[in-house]
């Protein structure tokens, strides 16, 4: 059992202590085609990866700088060394031969790489009659291929201070270790998140926005009316008080706006700038009926007898009782495209011209429906009429406006905040169109239903059809923004924005008022069998102007 336990303990001694207090011969480290210099110092190589501590030495004016490798993906970059006996020399009397001391990995966190713990060191030779900046340069022979290089009286400390644009007015910058890269020696920190904020080339953007905007309202004639309770059931309603007329619609829309463009080359001078915008389609309805108005009519200019309006009972006490809806819906959406010229500026300050076509579409449907039902005892039902009875008029226009246009827009900034302001003008021609189209439908009492082309406004043989016309017309339009720099590539702003368009066509300036009752169907107990006389309503091409304003507020990525 002695002798065990002594041949035990002996083969434990020759593992453990021989690695770690044996040390190997001189010139063992050496390969054997390479012969030991007689001047060569002693070197000892430790074995199994251990680092070797370097004995002091004296103060010879080495500064020692730091390359932070937090966060680097991966290993560290292979250590700048210079083999013992590789015959590179002499170095100045007093000087230190360079070297990087090793950095000690730990493993990362789960499914990660190892992480670098620690800061490796670069020592640098200071060369007196440089005034101490480093001597050593790229390329030194017997150094390890992919090691830090350190070039000459370049400082190798990383900075972490915002970026400068031209002049002296500071660029927005996002501080690292978020974004921004390590000196070039050193991968960066977050290649994901410098890809996603647009980090390197800026010679694109791209941009959305939300609009809420006002529109001018139209100007509708009386389409609606009440009055005093006519004397008897066959006698037309006088003296009629309007309930709708004038300025109607809603005016509130939200929409949208996307834009975009891309410099032509990195010294953003020439470019071409693209933006779309449109506003959601937005309704207003008008109702009413014989139980809020006991006498509810549509007035009109009857030309066969030009003493007055007349009107179109829809509900009269003892006659028949009725309601009236008028809807209006529009829309509006346009673009442009420019060739976007620099033209002055500085660090702070830029202004560029625009050159290009614009494009812009305005509909808008105006639809008038009234209803009634007549009363048992009403003479009308004896004479044959249908006890119930709905008529439509429709008018829908189209306003389509193409032309050129020329524009200036320019920015100030001021660190993250800027301000900048668009403004163009585009000439060209508006293309009108109107749509005028209405109908009769009666149901009698053995359930039948008549139907009968035209309504009131709209009637057939006068207005009722497709028109066209084009005019010229001018649209400027201006527009303000305030906004910050999230990143120095991602930016947000809100604003104003106004539009006009000098000639449009609209529904209501379609209609016409003055009407030959001889036309309306089922309107005159005894109509003519011939009609005469110029055909009326007649289509009107009455334009006006319009215009969009309101607020908006938007992003930006540049990349």
């Amino acid at each position: 059992m002695r002798r065990i336990l002594l041949c035990g303990l002996g083969i434990a001694f020759g593992v453990f202590v021989r690695p770690a207090t044996a040390q190997d011969a001189p010139g063992s480290a050496i390969r054997a085609s390479e012969p030991l210099p007689q001047s060569a110092p002693i070197t000892r190589a430790a074995r199994l990866g251990r680092p070797i501590a370097s004995p002091d030495t004296p103060n010879s004016g080495v500064i020692q700088t730091s390359i932070v490798a937090r966060g680097q993906v991966g290993s560290p970059p292979a250590p700048f060394s210079l083999p013992v006996g590789s015959g590179i020399g002499p170095y100045p009397v007093g000087s230190q031969v360079p070297s990087v001391s090793p950095s000690v990995t730990r493993p990362g966190p789960m499914g990660t790489p190892p992480m670098v713990v620690g800061t490796p060191t670069v020592t640098m030779i200071r060369d007196p009659a440089t005034g101490g900046s480093p001597t050593l340069t790229p390329g030194t022979p017997g150094a390890v291929v992919g090691a830090p290089i350190v070039t000459p009286n370049v400082p190798v400390l990383p900075s972490v201070g915002p970026g400068d644009c031209v002049g002296e007015c500071p660029q927005p910058a996002i501080v690292p270790p978020l974004a921004g890269d390590l000196p070039s020696t050193l991968p960066p920190r977050f290649p994901a998140m410098n890809r996603l904020l647009g980090c390197g080339s800026d010679r694109a953007w791209v941009s959305g926005e939300y609009l809420l905007w006002w529109t001018k309202s139209t100007q509708l004639p009386v389409l609606a009316a009440t009055g005093p309770i006519p004397a008897s059931v066959t006698d037309p309603v006088t003296t009629p008080t309007p309930i709708l007329a004038g300025s109607f619609g809603q005016t509130l829309h939200s929409g949208g706006r996307f834009g975009g463009g891309w410099w032509f080359s990195d010294d953003e001078r020439r470019g071409i700038d693209a933006r779309v915008f449109f506003l959601g389609s937005n309704g207003t309805e008008f109702n009413a009926n014989s139980i809020e108005f006991p006498v509810l009519g549509r007035p009109f200019f009857n030309v066969n007898q030009p003493v007055g309006p007349l009107t179109d009972v829809i509900g009269a006490p003892g006659r028949s009782f009725g309601s009236i809806a008028v809807n209006l819906r529009n829309s509006l959406w346009g673009g442009e495209v420019n060739y976007r010229r620099y033209l002055l500026g500085d660090g702070c300050f830029r202004l560029d011209g625009l050159v290009g076509y614009r494009f812009m579409e305005f509909d808008e449907k105006l639809s008038i429906t009234e209803s009634g039902t007549l009363v048992p005892s009403s003479p009308l039902i004896a004479a044959g009429r249908a006890p119930f009875a709905t008529a439509t008029d429709l008018f829908k226009t189209t306003n389509n406006f193409q032309g050129g246009q020329l524009g200036l827009t320019g920015e100030i900034r001021e660190g993250r905040w800027f301000l900048n302001a668009r403004g163009t003008i585009a000439f060209g021609t508006v293309f009108e169109t109107a749509q005028i189209s209405g109908g009769q439908a009666q149901t009698f009492a053995n359930g039948t239903v008549a139907q009968y082309q035209g309504g009131l406004l709209a009637l057939p043989g006068a207005n009722i059809g497709h028109y066209d016309q084009s005019r010229f017309a001018v649209m400027p339009e201006i527009g303000l923004n305030i906004g910050y720099h999230i990143t120095p590539h991602l930016r947000v702003f809100a604003g104003y924005n106004f539009l006009y368009l000098s000639n449009v066509l609209r529904p209501a300036n379609v209609i016409d008022p003055y009407v030959d009752a001889s036309r309306i169907p089922n309107f005159l107990a005894n109509p003519p069998a011939v009609l005469s006389g110029t055909p009326r309503p007649a289509p009107q091409f009455n334009t006006t102007d319009f215009w969009a304003q309101g607020i908006n507020f938007g992003l930006q990525w540049t990349f």
